[in-house]
C-alpha cells in the first residue's frame, strides 16, 4: 500500500473495531481454558500497528489502549492473559522502532512561516510575531533530531511554554505547530506522532462546546429571504469570478469554503444507467480533530441545491482558472491569508441586504442554510435531522453536537413548528450528550 493510499485509509469506528477485536481474543482460548499467548501477541501486534499506520498520535494511541484495556477486563476479567498481554509495550515498541528505521526527512524548514516572520519584520508598525518564532525554533531544533526522547523532550518545552493559555489558544497553536512539522518534514515524519495534545485537552473542549450548544440552541433564527439567498448562489455558478463561483458552490453544495477551493473533486453520482440529477460524488473532506468515523479520504454522494449537471461546470471552470490553480493544494493558514478576508468582504456584498440581521453574512451560514433546505427536500420520511446532517456533511453519525450546532435557521412557513421541532432535538440530544459526556455545569453531571 502506497504512502497516499495508508493516509486514505479510514479506521472504522474505534467502538466497533474493540468489539472485532475481542471477539477475535475469543477464539485463541484453549479447551482448557488457556489463551494461546503466541495468537494474542500477534493480534494484539496487528492492532497497534493498523492504528500506528493510520496516522494516531502516541497519546492518541494510549487512549485507545485505554479503551481497549477496559473492553479486554469486561470480556475476561481482571487478571487474565489477555489484559496482561495487551498493554502499552507495543506502542512504544511501534515508535522506537519508527524513528530508529530512520527513512523520514531529517531536516527542513518550514517557509510559509519564514515568510510571515519576514513580513512582520518589515512591518515597523506590529508586534513583534513571538509565536511564529518560538515556531521556528522548533522546526529548527527537530533537524537532526534522532531519538524518541530527544523528540519528547522538545515537545514537553513547546507543551510547557503554553501553560496559562486557553484551551482554545492551546488547541490552535498545537495546529499550527503540526501545520509547520508537515511543511517542512512531510506527513511521515515521526514528530507528528509525539506532537499532540492530551486526549483530555480535546475532550475537556469538547464538553465545554457542547455545553455553550445545549445553552443557546432552540432559539433558531428565522431566515426570512432563504429562497433569494440560495437563487443568488445557483447564479453565481454561472459566474466568470471564481471567488463569486466558489461562494455558488458552498451554497449549492454545502461543502466548507476550504474544501471548495483547495482540494475538492466533484464528479457525477451515478443513477440507474445514467448519472444523477440532484446529486454529485464529493471527495476532499477536511480532516478535523473528531475524524474518527467522519467521512475524511472518503468519496461520498451529496445532493446539491442545483442541477448537477450545472454544479459540475462551475466546478471545472472554477479549477480551470488562474486563482483556482493557484488555490489548489493551499493548506489551512495559506488559504486563510489569500482569501479569507475577501471571501469575507464578498459575502458582506453580496448577502447583507437579506441575510438576517441576528448575524453577518458568512461561508459557514451558507453551509448551515444548505443543510437545513436539503434536509427539507432530499431526506427520507424515516431519516432524523441528526442522521440526516451528519450524512451529507460528513460527520461521525454518533457526533451529535455537531449536528445540532448546524440547526441554526428556521423558515418563515413553518417558523413555529421548526422552533418546536428544535426544542424537542435539542431537548433529547442535550439528554444523550450529558448522560455519555457529563456536560460541566448541567444537570445530570
Amino acid at each position: 500500500m502506497s504512502v497516499a493510499e495508508k493516509r486514505k485509509t479510514k479506521t472504522p469506528i474505534l467502538a466497533d473495531r474493540i468489539a472485532d477485536f475481542v471477539e477475535k481474543i475469543k477464539t485463541t482460548r484453549k479447551d482448557d481454558g488457556s489463551f494461546d499467548t503466541k495468537a494474542i501477541g500477534r493480534l494484539w501486534d496487528d492492532e497497534v500497528r493498523f492504528h500506528f499506520e493510520n496516522g494516531r498520535t502516541a497519546k492518541t494511541l494510549e487512549l485507545y489502549i485505554v479503551k481497549y484495556r477496559y473492553a479486554l477486563k469486561d470480556a475476561f476479567g481482571p487478571k487474565t492473559t489477555p489484559l496482561a498481554i495487551c498493554n502499552m509495550k507495543k506502542l512504544r515498541e511501534r515508535l522506537d522502532t519508527y524513528i530508529a528505521r530512520g527513512d523520514y526527512p531529517q531536516s527542513g524548514v518550514a517557509m510559509s512561516i519564514v515568510e510571515k516572520i519576514e513580513r512582520a519584520e518589515h512591518n515597523t508598525a506590529g508586534r513583534k510575531p513571538r509565536f511564529l518564532l518560538r515556531v521556528s525554533d522548533f522546526i529548527s531544533a527537530i533537524n537532526g533530531v534522532s531519538t524518541k526522547g530527544e523528540m519528547q523532550a522538545l515537545w514537553d518545552r513547546e507543551m510547557d511554554a503554553m501553560t496559562g493559555r486557553t484551551q482554545a489558544t492551546v488547541i490552535s497553536y498545537i495546529t499550527k505547530y503540526r501545520n509547520a512539522i508537515r511543511e517542512a518534514f512531510g506527513e511521515q515524519h515521526p514528530m507528528l506522532r509525539i506532537a499532540a495534545g492530551t486526549p483530555q485537552l480535546y475532550d475537556d473542549a469538547r464538553k465545554a462546546k457542547m455545553a455553550k450548544i445545549a445553552t443557546k440552541h432552540g432559539s433558531l433564527i428565522t431566515f426570512a429571504h432563504y429562497s433569494e439567498v440560495m437563487r443568488r448562489c445557483r447564479r453565481f455558478l454561472h459566474s466568470e469570478d471564481p471567488l463569486t463561483i466558489g461562494i455558488g458552490l458552498i451554497g449549492t453544495t454545502g461543502r466548507r469554503p476550504f474544501e471548495v477551493f483547495t482540494q475538492a473533486e466533484f464528479t457525477p453520482a451515478p443513477y440507474g444507467n445514467g448519472v444523477s440529477k440532484w446529486s454529485v460524488l464529493f471527495n476532499g473532506q477536511a480532516k478535523t480533530k473528531q475524524g474518527e468515523g467522519t467521512k475524511y479520504g472518503i468519496t461520498y454522494e451529496i445532493p446539491v441545491l442545483e442541477q448537477a449537471k450545472i454544479v459540475l461546470e462551475a466546478y471545472r471552470r472554477l479549477r480551470n482558472s488562474s486563482d483556482g490553480k493557484l488555490w489548489l493544494g493551499m493548506n489551512v493558514d495559506e488559504f486563510s491569508t489569500d482569501a479569507r478576508l475577501p471571501l469575507r468582504d464578498a459575502m458582506i456584498a453580496k448577502f447583507e441586504d437579506i441575510w438576517p440581521k441576528e448575524e453577518p453574512p458568512k461561508p459557514y451560514g451558507l453551509r448551515h442554510l444548505y443543510a437545513e433546505i436539503a434536509y427539507r427536500n432530499f431526506a427520507p420520511a424515516n431519516v432524523t435531522k441528526n442522521s440526516y446532517f451528519a450524512a451529507i456533511l460528513g460527520h461521525n453519525n454518533n457526533d451529535l453536537e455537531t449536528s445540532l450546532s448546524y440547526m441554526t435557521y428556521a423558515f418563515p412557513e413553518d417558523e413555529h413548528e421548526s422552533k418546536a421541532r428544535a426544542e424537542r432535538v435539542a431537548d433529547r440530544t442535550i439528554r444523550q450528550m450529558i448522560t455519555v459526556n457529563q456536560i460541566p455545569g448541567m444537570a445530570g453531571e
